[in-house]
């Protein structure tokens, strides 16, 4: 063998040992979608925790005493009546010992008996909680499929009639005030003209359908009572057009400037050069570009659809969680506040979580960060 064949010899180079040779390391390296996952599913445990302690902490900093909203001005003035409620709540206890016990009951899917409606808490989120996903739900799919589509049409249109038009119209959907456009509509397209139903969730001579969901829509589509399911979506318009004015026009800015943004990358510039198709351009590059932003900017939107909407329900009667966190609030319902405090939280959490999964498989280098 010459020296020139040993030169030849392809040199087979050792594996670099590293610190981290662990489980996690392995998952990291082979894995990386499934460690990705794996850590944004601790890292919203972590901040459920954290919501539970602030939910807490926050609700009992209130300077007000819940337990004379409970006796009433008479009994709240006997101090024996006052010490024998507050020994029943447990509000007698250090504030550590009643977190503890509060998280004891939570992990059994115990809330806590409201003061106001002598019923658990989970058994009122229950109740209330399928409303404001019907509404929430409504809304977020119009705003999506409208403000997805309006936001590309102005970017792609830049600087042209429609796309000052329709930043116009966004602005001006935006600096309304929510209370005011509900109480104009409410006012005008129902008292008024009597367009739409002013409030409820249905005709007071209409039975509910039998409840599988507790939205009426969908409830009234599995029974196949279309009559029902029709008059659930009247009612639904109004406050849907009110909560989806300022949400679809500020999701239409947000689109336009990522995909303004997303227009200017090389590699958009690079698919043009080529002469690749318009559409394969704007679909296979310029929205994939633009897309874990607005899925980021979709999440918020759901979660804040689902969770904000407290003046909304309260101007049109719609009996949701925003107008139980409403009640509850002027009622000093402690319970009932926790309740819902732990309910915005967590859904704010899963929708970021879903979306965080979301993001991770459309673009892969957010799992290998």
């Amino acid at each position: 063998m010459t020296a020139d064949t040993v030169a030849a010899k392809p040199h087979k180079a050792k594996p670099r040992k590293t610190g981290n040779t662990g489980p996690a390391a392995w998952m990291r390296v082979h894995h990386p979608l499934a460690w990705y996952i794996f850590k944004r599913f601790l890292i919203s445990l972590f901040l459920v925790f954290g919501v539970t302690l602030i939910t807490f902490i926050l609700t009992n900093l209130v300077p007000a005493n819940p337990v004379n909203s409970i006796l009433g001005e008479q009994e709240a003035n006997d101090p024996e009546a006052v010490a024998r409620m507050e020994a029943k709540l447990g509000l007698d206890k250090p504030l550590y010992e009643q977190y503890w016990l509060y998280l004891v009951r939570l992990v059994h899917g115990d809330l806590g008996e409201s003061f106001l409606t002598k019923q658990p808490v989970t058994d009122d989120l229950k109740r209330v909680f399928p409303a404001t996903l019907e509404l929430g739900g409504f809304v977020f799919i119009f705003t999506i499929l409208f403000g997805v589509l309006l936001g590309l049409y102005a970017a792609l249109h830049h600087r042209h009639f429609a796309d000052q038009l329709i930043r116009v119209l966004s602005l001006g959907g935006v600096s309304i005030p929510t209370f005011w456009l509900g109480a104009m509509c409410y006012y005008f397209l129902f008292y008024e003209l009597g367009l739409f139903p002013g409030s409820g969730r249905l005709d007071s001579r209409i039975s509910p359908p039998p409840t599988v969901t507790g939205m009426y829509t969908v409830d009234s589509i599995i029974a196949g009572d279309w009559a029902t399911f029709g008059n659930a979506v009247w009612h639904l318009c109004l406050p849907a057009l009110v909560l989806a004015t300022a949400n679809l026009s500020s999701l239409m800015r947000f689109v336009r400037s990522a995909v303004l943004e997303s227009m200017n990358q090389d590699y958009v510039l690079a698919a043009k050069a080529k002469g690749l198709p318009s559409h394969k351009v704007v679909f296979g590059y310029i929205l994939r570009g633009a897309a874990v932003p607005i899925l980021n900017r979709m999440g918020l939107l759901f979660a804040g659809l689902i969770t904000g909407s407290v003046l909304t329900e309260s101007i049109f009667a719609w009996n949701g969680l925003g107008q139980y966190a409403f009640k509850a609030t002027m009622a000093l319902d402690l319970q009932g506040i926790m309740g819902v405090g732990i309910i915005i939280g967590v859904v704010y959490i899963f929708v970021n979580f879903i979306v965080d999964i979301i993001t991770g498989f459309v673009d892969q280098r957010v799992r290998i960060q």
